[in-house]
């Protein structure tokens, strides 16, 4: 069997890109992969009559509109709805709404009886949604060239529907009887490129997040606006994401904004060419939600025609922006859209110290990653080529970035890393009672023998830059001040004041083995103290030396820092 995509596409796309051609198969794929789920999902139904006739017509539209059926089966929903029948849980009605949408714009002369809907509202996918409908009986959609007619099918009474424009769903007669229609609402980001504003469909709510409810008509004309804008901007400065982009994108999902206000975003695999998010409050924060979530699309996308990992997997490593332990495909899947992430702030990075802070984390958050990934045996061998493609991206970007910004992102790098261990990495036991034993010996610790378990903690996972000395660092950078509530300690660190600062953490450390922020700094300190080995010990194997604290209540933590990092450097942990 010939390969979906040449090494050199595979390559393009590792790099964080991808050219019109690779983007075409991707596109292509997906388009395929919806038919034949399509077919499957119908087979489910057990070949009830609406079945039959929903199939029938999706195939008489096929004949006289290949474009017309391809435009309604590309619509991102469609796999979740799909899948849900395979499982029993869901019947026919939206394959006949698909089916009527495709013969509706494509044209044809039908007639089509759909189950009454449970809420009144009928949804067809890419061209609108009837309301009002009532429920006491079922509904009849009748096509002729041009237009369509929506009736609550009533003793064959044809005054109480209402009837529709085919080609853009504009309502052209509202009929008495209180049947209303909310035709689908389009964006065009790039020229001749149209997006469809989904917020109606009844399969688009697969995302972490709940989707918002229809918008008003002000709320939809600003996100029409900023989606322009952002298009605009990505054309301008990203070229190769807004091709990526207007290749793939279909749909945007509204989300119901979270409590913080701050913008978020979500793509799904049940979803892939639909973009989740909040709308946001500027057009270049929307372009960078756009970015990530393109990377995710085009990484799904091609993971259904190219294998990079090994299905399933433990979840043992360590995404540095998140707190909880993730499987090789989350891992993987968070690079590469933070790749992306970070190739945007790169653009933005003469934009002020905020934005050069944003590019040189992302960047050494990313490589961490990669680094990661490039070790993971669940890799393929194209995975492990996409893989080392990806470090090259990242080794090319070595644009110079303020020393301050430079010292303040590997803090925050670092702190993560021993935040991280200390929620969810625990020592051996037996090795920690062998280490303690040497130390009491005053013999070497051989600590390259022991190697932490993975066991998470209650789920966190976002790992947020506030608190600790980290947190105290980023404010000052960003001329910000100390955090509300920072420790002196904290403060004494951000201000420079390192050997203060080193003092404080370790009473912090002597009182409570348990104050992860005394331990972070105690870690960051180190390292601005002359103290490398004893840093590094602490930024990777800081569960192993709270341990031994815990073991060793009279012992230095510090001193103990230095003495598992001699005579052996420590091996990877468990990650």
């Amino acid at each position: 069997m010939t390969a979906p995509l040449s090494a050199t596409q595979l390559a393009g796309l590792a790099g964080g890109h991808g050219d019109a051609a690779t983007v075409a198969v991707l596109r292509g794929g997906q388009l395929g992969r919806r038919r034949l789920l399509t077919v499957a999902a119908a087979r489910a139904c057990h070949g009830e009559p609406l079945v039959r006739q929903s199939l029938d017509l999706l195939t008489r539209a096929e004949h006289a509109d290949p474009a017309a059926v391809a435009a309604v089966l590309a619509h991102p929903p469609v796999t979740g709805w799909a899948r849900a029948a395979l499982d029993g849980a869901a019947g026919p009605a939206y394959l006949a709404a698909l089916a009527a949408a495709a013969a509706t714009r494509a044209g044809l002369t039908f007639t089509l009886t759909l189950p009454r809907p449970a809420d009144g509202v009928l949804p067809l996918p890419t061209v609108g949604a009837a309301t009002g409908l009532p429920l006491d009986s079922p509904v009849r959609l009748c096509g002729e060239v041009g237009t369509l007619r929506i009736d609550a099918g009533r003793g064959g009474a044809h005054d109480d529907g209402v009837r529709i424009e085919a080609g853009g769903g504009r309502l052209l007669d509202a009929g008495v009887g209180g049947i209303g229609w909310l035709p689908v609402r389009r964006t065009t980001p790039f020229p001749a490129v149209e997006v469809l504003i989904d917020d109606q469909d009844p399969w688009r709510d697969c995302y972490h997040r709940p989707s918002a409810p229809r918008l008003d008509d002000v709320s939809a004309d600003r996100l029409d606006r900023l989606t322009v804008e952002a298009g605009r901007w990505l054309r301008a400065h990203l070229p190769a994401h807004a091709d990526a982009l207007a290749g793939l994108l279909r749909t945007l999902v509204p989300l119901r904004p979270p409590p913080s206000g701050n913008p978020v975003s979500a793509t799904s695999r049940d979803a892939l060419g639909a973009i989740a998010l909040s709308v946001p409050v500027d057009a270049r924060t929307l372009a960078l939600l756009l970015v990530h979530e393109s990377q995710h699309t085009k990484l799904g996308a091609l993971l259904d025609l190219v294998p990079l990992h090994r299905v399933g997997g433990q979840a043992r490593y360590r995404a540095p922006w998140r707190l909880d332990p993730r499987p090789v495909g989350a891992l993987l899947q968070g690079a590469y859209a933070h790749l992306g992430v970070a190739e945007v702030w790169r653009c933005r990075r003469h934009e002020g110290i905020a934005a050069a802070f944003e590019y040189a984390y992302w960047r050494e958050q990313t490589i961490r990653a990669v680094r990661q990934l490039a070790d993971a045996a669940e890799l393929t061998e194209a995975g492990r080529s996409f893989v080392a493609d990806m470090a090259s991206t990242l080794r090319g970007w070595r644009d110079p970035v303020d020393g301050a910004v430079e010292a303040a992102v590997r803090d925050v790098a670092d702190a993560g890393a021993v935040r991280w261990g200390l929620a969810n990495l625990v020592p051996d036991p037996d090795d920690v009672e062998r280490l303690a034993r040497a130390w009491r010996q005053g013999v070497p610790p051989d600590a390259g023998r022991s190697v932490s378990r993975v066991v998470p903690a209650a789920a966190r996972p976002a790992l947020t830059v506030g608190g600790g000395p980290e947190g105290a660092v980023r404010h000052r950078l960003l001329g910000a001040g100390g955090p509300p509530g920072s420790s002196p300690s904290d403060q004494a660190y951000a201000a420079g004041n390192r050997e203060d600062a080193l003092a404080g953490y370790r009473r912090r450390v002597a009182a409570d083995c348990g104050d992860v922020d005394a331990w972070v700094g105690l870690a960051l300190s180190a390292h601005h103290t002359g103290q490398p080995a004893a840093a590094g010990v602490l930024t990777n194997r800081a569960e192993l030396v709270r341990a031994l604290s815990h073991t060793l209540p009279d012992a230095d933590p510090l001193a103990l820092a230095a003495w598992l990092a001699q005579p052996t450097p420590p091996v990877a942990r468990g990650q």
